[in-house]
């Protein structure tokens, strides 16, 4: 999931609108070492992608992440499908920083439709799990539960998956397709970790996933890299760097990528459905096309 984000201001009547386009951006680029790893300008973690998938699940500590009076992004999930594919089914939470302030928000996502914010309240230092299953073909559970406040929110959704790949992702939002300023974040730290593979509850390990470093194209410095697998088979971290993240151009980028889909705008005016709040904003959702 690549959010866009488009912050303009109408003269008259002060409307803001904050545009956040939501897509997938594959942009991998083999390293050529003997572990199996991969490159990647907008995500950071692990990818199972050696069998079909029909179900995820994973653990993390939502990041304290770094206050700015410019805007930064991330966002940090779990899906299924997305890597090589227009498909992607995930759930997760943004982490966003500008001028009036630093805010969570617990969404998940059925592409091509639009980015769903939930009502669950995060809060950085809470233990948020999500798990996504296929119960029949192609009806879907997403759970997504604040272990931290003990709420949980539950939703059964129809969607045709390629079950192609698994994903335990840190990312780096498109911001006006241009990669955005990655927030400054604490290390995420993933656990519980598991993905059915082929029918079989397997754990992150026994996936054989791929390991991606996000990198800032084009001086090709780290922002951020996931450890290894620990001995459990279920947890990693991901940890920001110190180098300086640079807005790129994401038509400049040399790997390959696949489409960018359609995006939806919050606007702070009450048009639309579903608000949500970032400090001094009250935001709601509208449909939107290119």
């Amino acid at each position: 999931m690549n959010l866009s984000l488009k912050l303009k201001a109408a003269a008259a009547s002060a409307v803001f609108i904050f545009a956040l386009f939501i897509g997938h951006t594959a942009a991998f680029a083999d390293s050529g070492t003997a572990a199996i790893s991969n490159t990647s300008s907008n995500w950071a973690g692990y990818i199972a992608n050696n069998g079909v998938y029909t179900g995820v699940s994973g653990t993390w500590t939502i990041p304290v992440i770094t206050p700015s009076t410019t805007l930064t992004s991330n966002a940090t999930w779990v899906g299924i499908g997305g890597r090589t594919t227009s498909d992607l089914i995930q759930a997760g939470v943004y982490e966003i920083a500008n001028s009036d302030g630093v805010s969570y928000q617990a969404w998940y996502e059925l592409l091509p439709d639009d980015s769903t914010p939930i009502t669950l309240t995060v809060s950085p230092g809470d233990s948020l799990s999500v798990a996504i299953l296929e119960t029949s073909q192609n009806i879907w559970n997403i759970v997504i539960t604040n272990n931290t406040t003990n709420q949980q929110f539950e939703k059964t959704v129809s969607y045709d998956s390629s079950l192609s790949t698994a994903e335990w992702i840190q990312e780096r939002p498109l911001v006006n397709g241009t990669f955005s300023t990655l927030s400054g974040f604490a290390p995420v730290v993933f656990s519980g970790a598991t993905a059915v593979q082929n029918g079989q509850r397997l754990t992150l390990a026994q996936t054989d996933p791929t390991i991606i470093n996000l990198m800032n194209s084009p001086t090709d410095t780290a922002l951020a890299v996931p450890a290894p697998v620990g001995a459990d088979g279920m947890s990693f971290s991901v940890m920001r760097t110190s180098a300086a993240s640079t807005d790129t151009s994401d038509t400049e980028q040399t790997e390959p990528q696949d489409q960018e889909i359609p995006p939806f705008e919050l606007h702070r005016t009450g048009i639309g459905i579903s608000p949500w709040t970032i400090p001094g904003i009250t935001w709601v959702i509208q449909s939107k096309t290119f």
